[in-house]
């Protein structure tokens, strides 16, 4: 049995630092306290065999495991800095959801087949803006956009598309899942495992888009939201004579300019090389298609 003396003060800061970035430390500290579990050697040792959980050298490696596995079965999992071994463990929290047998009428989209934008467009909802057939803006799980989610129901909206990578509860997914409403996460970072994990889920979030009436949104629905969409447009809408989507976020009317979209698309376009054994598109469309996304970013999208 590993002793408690195994725990390093190093890992005790780096856990606390992790505890205290998620949007909910208060309850996992103060008020249930299911963080403090850590201190536990079962928090590192599986309770069956006492043998050592799989490690993960980094979080994000760990965040996609518990992304992977909250799909297999149907919970969800939560990841954790490790006091005994300094890396990270993945655990599954409550019980294995059960498919809803009935589930309530799907709303339906307005008869043209699109989103109403007379109910839309008087929403007070941050950056709220068209994006192809949907539409985005900053994230309905906050709680100061949650009073409008009747309004978007009524607006047509069928499915949420989620990026944000560092979400990790599912107060979202069961809302979308209460009112028979598609959720699907498209999880958007810089880190080479997300990066895997975009290429992997790229089909489907290409055919969700294409569907319409959706609502695509990250925190703040500006740029892991502008990523995404460039990423669809580049890759797979520019071969279909689609626009570029307008850019909300890396503006250079808002002090920002399109580098980080560039990094994640020059990293997209060199796993899809990897996995698929050859370019996803040429490289001189590549850089044209670049070099467009660079231009709507200093005209403000004016082309």
């Amino acid at each position: 049995m590993i002793s408690l003396k195994k725990i390093r003060p190093k890992y005790i800061c780096c856990w606390l630092k992790d505890q205290l970035s998620r949007p909910d430390w208060f309850r996992n500290l103060i008020v249930d306290r299911s963080a403090w579990g850590a201190f536990s050697i079962y928090a590192h040792l599986r309770r069956s065999d006492n043998k050592p959980k799989p490690i993960y050298a980094t979080k994000e490696k760990a965040e996609i495991a518990a992304f992977d596995m909250s799909k297999r079965y149907h919970k969800k999992f939560v990841v954790y800095k490790c006091l005994f071994c300094g890396g990270w463990h993945t655990s599954g929290v409550g019980k294995r959801k059960e498919v809803v047998v009935t589930p309530p009428p799907r709303p339906l989209p307005p008869s043209n087949g699109g989103l109403n934008w007379e109910i839309l467009g008087i929403l007070p909802i941050p950056d709220l803006a068209h994006a192809y057939e949907g539409a985005r803006g900053r994230t309905l799980s906050s709680s100061k956009q949650l009073k409008y989610w009747d309004k978007m129901l009524e607006a047509g909206v069928v499915q949420i598309i989620d990026l944000r990578a560092d979400y990790i509860s599912d107060f979202y997914s069961e809302l979308c899942k209460n009112n028979n409403i598609g959720y699907f996460k498209y999880p958007v970072a810089y880190e080479n495992v997300w990066i895997a994990k975009m290429v992997e889920l790229f089909p489907e979030f290409c055919r969700l888009i294409d569907n319409g009436c959706f609502y695509i949104a990250c925190a703040m629905g500006l740029h892991r939201t502008d990523i995404a969409l460039c990423t669809y447009w580049v890759f797979y809408a520019a071969d279909k004579g689609m626009a570029p989507p307008e850019l909300q976020g890396y503006r250079k009317d808002k002090g920002l300019n399109p580098n980080k979209i560039i990094r994640v698309l020059n990293a997209v376009n060199e796993k899809m090389t990897e996995v698929n054994g050859k370019e996803p598109i040429p490289e001189i469309v590549f850089h044209e298609r670049k070099e467009i996304i660079k231009e709507m970013s200093k005209t403000n999208n004016k082309l």
